[in-house]
């Protein structure tokens, strides 16, 4: 019997938090974290018509406490109670063995910090458009930029979407599309206390924390030379720890790469780093 290609969305229990969850495919295991405020549809918006496209990869994606259709618990406060929930959520899911992760934005933020943490099971890692702060939590980011503007573009904007023109350093009908189907949906949904709350607590300790041992397995860091939201320089500051990284900062490009603003050139680069990958499958899975 042929494996199904999708299944769920189901939930599983990690630390009395019932964690919502999608999988789809079969084969190498790679987890997807998407972004802060986001939920698992922006990932399996911008990376699932790649991956479905390489035979034999097992995509898990996850909907992170506070986002989507998984409540946060109240004792949820700090991002090292986070990460303990996403690694007993991978010990459930994704049990024994290697596995690859990507992640965007707070997803990259979590993906460095499992790098730290578990470079030992992991077989590779995507940054996409990482939040990586200095160790006082600030970030060095580019001015705003409009490059090609068209305000004609965003019609009438929701209250909650005034932000976007600000956001795109190039103005297409498309992009603004793109972001109301995938993206309002759960910025709508997610817990706002509870973000605060975790924002006020957003560095983690231990080694998670910290630079490690340079991690020697394929990685890519692709940000946007115009991303004025976690900016690019704290993403070049990863080079010397990510050895086998590929790092592109993409020309008209803010924090909306992927599917959005570069789709081409994101797609190449992460099929890039999907076979370099593959050609080390035999020792990494």
């Amino acid at each position: 019997m042929t494996a199904p290609d999708r299944v769920g969305p189901t939930v599983v229990d990690v630390q009395g938090i019932p964690v919502a969850y999608e999988v789809r495919g079969e084969g190498r295991p790679i987890l997807l974290i998407h972004g802060w405020s986001a939920d698992r549809r922006y990932m399996i918006a911008d990376l699932e018509p790649i991956l479905a496209a390489e035979p034999g990869w097992r995509r898990v994606y996850l909907d992170l406490p506070g986002h989507g259709s998984t409540p946060a618990p109240d004792w949820l406060a700090t991002q090292d109670q986070m990460l303990s929930v996403l690694g007993d959520f991978i010990d459930a899911v994704l049990p024994g063995g290697p596995f690859a992760v990507a992640g965007n934005s707070y997803g990259g933020f979590l993906t460095l910090a499992l790098i730290r943490s578990l470079p030992g099971r992991l077989c590779g890692a995507a940054l996409l458009v990482p939040d990586v702060p200095a160790a006082d939590g600030t970030r060095d980011l580019p001015r705003p930029i409009t490059i090609h503007e068209d305000l004609s573009v965003f019609g009438d904007l929701a209250s909650d979407e005034q932000w976007i023109p600000a956001a795109l350093p190039v103005h297409e009908r498309r992009m603004v599309e793109e972001i109301r189907a995938f993206d309002m949906p759960a910025y709508r949904l997610a817990d706002y206390p509870f973000l605060e709350r975790l924002n006020a607590n957003y560095l983690p300790s231990g080694v998670a924390g910290r630079p490690g041992a340079p991690f020697d397995r394929p990685c890519l860091i692709v940000a946007g030379r115009q991303d004025s939201t976690v900016g690019y320089r704290g993403a070049a500051g990863l080079i010397e720890e990510l050895p086998r990284a590929t790092f592109a900062v993409l020309d008209l490009g803010g924090h909306h790469l992927g599917r959005i603003e570069r789709p081409a050139l994101f797609e190449a680069l992460v099929r890039d780093w999907l076979d370099r990958m593959e050609r080390g499958s035999q020792a990494a899975f």
